[in-house]
Parts: C-alpha cells; structure tokens; sequence
C-alpha cells in the first residue's frame, strides 16, 4: 500500500430528498466504516418532509458530518456533480439516500485505488434488498466493470459496451481523474457517458464482494429519462410546446449522447472521429431491437407533434421545432433505418424559415 490508511481521506457525500424514512440507515452505514479516515457531507436538496432536521441532528452527533442545504430541488444529477465537488481529499465517493454500504465498503475500494495508481475508480458487486433488510436478488457478474487496458479508448469502449446498473457506478473516484470530466449534461444515459469519458482518465476496477446495498433495485428507463431532463428538474411538464423532447428516446439518447462526449474529449481528431464510429456500433451491436422500437414510437407520434407545432406562436415553433429536431438528429444518426428523412425536411421547413424568426422578433 502507497500510504498508511489513516493519512488517505476520503470525502464522501450523500445527498438526499425527502428521504427521512430512509436516509437514516444510509448514514448510518457510512459512519460504520471500519476505513479510518473520511468525512461525510450531507447535501439536503430542498426536502420539506423532515430530512433536514434528521440531518441536522446527526451533524450536532459526529464532527466528521458536515451538512449543505440547497435552497430548492434540483434533482439527482445537479447533486451528483455537486458532490463531486465538495471536499478537497483525493478520493471522492458520491452516495446516495437511500442505498447502504457493507461496512467495509470503503476500506475495499480504498485498497484498490491505493494498490493501482491508473485507477480512476473503484466500485464493489451489488445486492438489492428491501425494507430493512430483506435481499432479494444479486447482480450478476457482468454488472461490474474491469476496464484496464492500457488504451485510453480501448477503456471507454469496453465500459460502453458492458455498463448496466448502478452498482457499477457507485464506488469511490480518484479526484485527479474527477476533475478532468466535463460538466454533467441533463440528457438520458449521463451516467454511461459519465463512466465512458472517465474510463478515458484512468482504469475502472471492481470489488467481487457484494459491498453495495441497493434499495428497491432500478427503475423503467423511460422514468428515467423523463427525470434526467431540465423540465422535470423544475418540476415542469414534458408534454407542452417548450418541453425537450429527447426523453422520449432514452436508449437512441443514450447512444448518441456518447458520440456528443467523444467529439469534445482530449484526443487527436483521428482518435475522437474513430471513438465516435465505435460508440455508434457498439450501442446498435447492445440494443439496435430496442433503438428500432423507439425509433418507430417517435415516428408515430410525430404528426401529432408537428399539429402542435404548426399551431404555436412563430417563437414557440421555433423552440419546439429546434427540441424536435434534436431528438430526430439522434435518431437519424444512430437508427438511420427507421426515421423517415421526409419527417426531418418538414421539420426544417416548418422551424427555418426567415420569416418564423423575424415575425417573432417583430411581435417582441
């Protein structure tokens, strides 16, 4: 080991909403870990059910707890970058409210990063428990992540083509590598792109022993998608004419959202055009099937999205049109089979048009 576990710091941050029936534990089996040296910060996002002074109250309890209060909700991924954020140690572990850790949770990991100085990551195989803590199924092997090659890319496709749930994306990140991310984006899949563009900084390595508790297992993608867009962040419908409208294509989102991050990542030309023809492959190789049937879904649901379109304000089809030309871009790109170009050629006409802008502007 490079260092003696006592000079290693950890910062671990657990942010949570309304959670006050379930944050408990989850602290709880923060401050059970045998790791000796870590800080907890406790990132209460708005809740108005009791959370903040059940938080309050553990700050008063332990001098490793400090507690952020944000002033209003501003959803999962918001706090997800935040908690990279807080706290200057070299390790940084993002925790959630409701999921709980063995007690050796850290102290697992802690000795994989230390033993691998490549390592940006290191997370721990997963159980999914409910109530208390009754189990009720493991995650399978393939869950977990072991990119190591000693290629950059070569590490971003294999995450790219193997990332699945969560307790792959739970664990402990080496700050170096953290802060080489680009900023968290509000789109479907930000977690696979999240891991992608990290596996780019350093190697993703795993713990075989189920160290990772998680409450109630996953939820349908669709949800997802739904709540990973700003709209659903301001607790804003998603059917209204100002609404993005990707979320309805989360896995074509997904895909295409890795193409978005290798185009801006630090890589030769040649390298990044090449990452973006692989992540293409890669993602039709893992779900064309489902992309097909996403494709077809938005397909069908276009005319009545252009009826809407056609009548709105000149501004708000110039809004609408652009957040309807964006999710046709994705799906033209990635299922090119399936998206009628003759759909994407009325879309302009309607959004492009000189006119459009300029009777806005004049009605402004």
């Amino acid at each position: 080991m490079s260092a003696p576990k006592v000079n290693v710091s950890v910062d671990v941050n657990l942010f949570v909403y309304n959670g006050v029936t379930t944050v408990g534990p989850a602290i709880e089996s923060v401050l059970a870990q045998t790791w000796p040296a870590f800080t907890l910060t406790l990132i209460d996002d708005g809740s108005t059910d009791g959370t903040a002074d059940l938080l309050a109250g553990y700050v008063a309890l332990d001098p490793r707890i400090r507690l952020k209060r944000n002033r209003r909700n501003g959803g999962a991924i918001a706090n997800f970058q935040r908690a990279f954020w807080f706290g200057d140690a070299d390790y940084v572990m993002p925790k959630s409210g409701d999921d709980m850790i063995a007690p050796d949770f850290i102290e697992c990991l802690m000795d994989v990063l230390l033993a691998h100085p490549n390592a940006a990551m290191c997370h721990a195989a997963g159980l999914v428990f409910r109530g208390t803590d009754t189990v009720v199924g493991h995650y399978p092997p393939e869950h977990r992540l072991d990119a190591v090659a000693t290629d950059p890319p070569e590490r971003a496709r294999y995450v790219m083509a193997r990332y699945t749930s969560s307790p792959a994306f739970w664990g402990i990140y080496r700050r170096a590598a953290v802060d080489r991310l680009s900023p968290i984006r509000y789109r479907s899949g930000w977690d696979h792109v999240l891991l992608a563009e990290l596996a780019l900084a350093g190697e993703i390595r795993h713990v075989a022993k189920p160290l990772y508790w998680r409450r109630d297992g996953g939820k349908p993608v669709l949800q997802l998608a739904r709540a990973a867009t700003e709209q659903a962040r301001a607790g804003l419908p998603l059917d209204d004419t100002l609404a993005e409208q990707r979320w309805r294509t989360p896995l074509i989102t997904t895909a295409y959202a890795h193409l978005e991050m290798a185009a801006a990542t630090r890589l030769p030309h040649a390298d990044r055009l090449q990452l973006m023809i692989d992540a293409r492959a890669i993602f039709r190789a893992r779900w064309l099937g489902l992309m097909i049937r996403e494709a077809e879904a938005l397909r069908a649901a276009l005319p009545a999205l252009l009826s809407d379109l056609r009548r709105t304000s000149p501004l708000e089809a110039i809004w609408m049109a652009r957040s309807l030309a964006e999710v046709l871009r994705g799906a033209t790109t990635i299922v090119p089979e399936v998206t009628a170009p003759e759909v994407a050629a009325e879309l302009a006409a309607l959004s492009g048009p000189t006119n459009l802008l300029t009777a806005a502007l004049t009605a402004a």
